[in-house]
């Protein structure tokens, strides 16, 4: 899963690869909509407690194993273009 927290945006892939590509095609979709809809003004970044209920809500369906401990630190590859 990748997430452009900038524009509050998420895509997931196969792969990170491919995951990063659907990511930026998707920012690039939601952009040019919200421009041809005057909406530029509404794009608002996710906040940390949105993005930290959404990235943990299911933790108990993707546990790998009953051995798997919850762990509250998360790791993020964080990537900026300009």
């Amino acid at each position: 899963m990748a997430l452009c927290l900038e524009i509050n945006v998420c895509s997931q892939g196969d792969s990170i690869e491919d995951a990063r590509r659907m990511l930026h095609e998707a920012c690039d979709e939601y952009l040019a909509y919200m421009k041809d809809e005057g909406l530029e003004r509404e794009i608002k970044t996710v906040p940390l407690d949105v993005l930290r209920d959404f990235l943990m809500d299911d933790v108990e369906c993707v546990r790998p194993s009953s051995e798997w401990v919850y762990s509250e630190s998360i790791t993020f590859e964080v990537c900026a273009s300009v």
